[in-house]
């Protein structure tokens, strides 16, 4: 089985995919989805209840995703857990062999959420960071580094934008300090964006120490991106997307069109070491998507 991190170190254009973590979806359901990614893909995303909506713990997911020979990357947010549900978290994620995670705050829960639950935030984004760097380095208790446990591989999260000349990746260069390894950019559907968002970070020689991967979407309907974007006030979803979805004959296959045309500009640009793909839509398209884009050959 090959790595994420040895993905990212060998090949031109490592990718990354997202599992839906759909409702009612059982063990069988998750490897099925997992093995469909994993013909175009180098590793499996798995998401930490997002949307603040349960389903089978990322943890247990990846312990699955494994046996099936794949390598995933754990999400884990620090809005649902304490500072000993965290350490305890990554010291059994790293007893099940799981060696890649990624790291976040995690967005507050609504008002309206319901059954109503309190957010935790016992720790920072940072703080998560660093406690996991102590892990992974043998550093965060007396015994030192678990025996025969996988390193930790450690991601963050980053917004890309259009930034204005003065910026500096202040915030990019604290997590690395903190111990991250990869930053993950939330869904950006603009290429131009993301290109001059990285080569800010190239200029401040940043990418010596994080691997920086894009993060693009397939949208199967102009409604689901919408939706997207008011669930989500992150990510970038320029309006000529939803238009182009909007005026399609057949907005399934144009979604596919538009990601794989911006996952074909991002290969080959300076500092972007890959992409992690997801839909809302089935599996299928992310396939198609990197097909169409001609990132992989195969």
């Amino acid at each position: 089985m090959i790595t994420f991190r040895e993905a990212l170190k060998s090949k031109d254009f490592a990718l990354t995919a997202k599992l839906s973590m759909a409702r009612g979806q059982n063990a069988d359901d998750l490897v099925a989805e997992a093995r469909t990614l994993s013909q175009v893909v180098d590793a499996i995303q798995i998401p930490d209840s997002p949307y603040a909506r349960p389903h089978i713990s990322s943890i247990a997911a990846a312990a699955l995703i494994i046996k099936a020979g794949i390598d995933p990357i754990v999400h884990m947010n620090c809005r649902d857990r304490n500072r000993i549900a965290i350490q305890s978290d990554l010291l059994g994620a790293q007893a099940l062999g799981v060696s890649n995670v990624l790291l976040m705050r995690g967005t507050s829960l609504p008002a309206d959420h319901m059954p109503r639950t309190t957010n935790v935030f016992d720790l920072s984004a940072i703080d998560f960071i660093r406690t996991a760097a102590a892990i992974r380095d043998g550093e965060a208790f007396s015994g030192g580094r678990l025996p025969d446990a996988p390193e930790l591989y450690i991601g963050a999260i980053g917004t890309a934008f259009r930034p204005i000349d003065e910026w500096k990746p202040e915030k990019l260069i604290v997590k690395a300090d903190a111990g991250a390894q990869f930053i993950q950019l939330q869904v950006c559907m603009n290429a131009d964006a993301i290109k001059d968002y990285v080569a800010k970070i190239v200029a401040a020689k940043l990418t010596w120490r994080l691997q920086i991967l894009a993060g693009l979407a397939i949208f199967p309907s102009a409604e689901a991106a919408i939706k997207m974007k008011k669930m989500r006030p992150e990510v970038a979803i320029p309006r000529a997307v939803i238009d182009r979805l909007e005026g399609a004959a057949d907005p399934v296959q144009e979604g596919i069109a538009i990601c794989a045309e911006i996952l074909a500009e991002l290969a080959g640009t300076p500092g972007i070491a890959g992409a992690n793909l997801m839909t809302t839509g089935g599996p299928e398209s992310i396939i198609a998507a990197v097909r169409k884009s001609g990132v992989r050959g195969e």
